[in-house]
């Protein structure tokens, strides 16, 4: 996302329809940082102010790895070894914070969750 210059049109839709039921994991909010630390200098500054004013606004609906959402995703680890599939470390992390929040999991990659037994919607379908 952090290449893109505007937000698809479905996308800014779905947002603006569910926004009061938006929550981020902090796994994306890491993801994103990550991305800006390897931006272009000439980028950097205005994605850095507009993670910082992302960060402010959605703070109260970001979903934090506590003890017990890591505990759930020990168990999914498991469960995923023994159907022998895998999912990266970051999608395992949201995944495990959606099971056992009982979240929906918005993403365009639906198939990277199906693994995990996580309800998915697509905002670009």
């Amino acid at each position: 996302m952090l290449e893109r210059r505007q937000v698809p049109p479905k996308l800014a839709t779905w947002i603006q329809d569910n926004e009061a039921d938006i929550l981020l994991s902090v796994v994306s909010f890491a993801e994103l940082q990550f991305g800006l630390d390897r931006a272009p200098a000439t980028q950097k500054a205005s994605l850095a102010a507009w993670l910082a004013e992302i960060r402010r606004k959605l703070a109260p609906a970001t979903e934090e790895l506590t003890e017990p959402v890591l505990i759930r995703w020990k168990g999914l680890l498991a469960d995923l070894k023994v159907k022998n599939r895998t999912l990266t470390c970051e999608d395992s992390l949201m995944a495990a914070t959606a099971l056992f929040h009982s979240h929906i999991v918005a993403t365009h990659n639906q198939r990277h969750f199906e693994a995990a037994g996580v309800q998915t919607v697509d905002p670009l379908a």
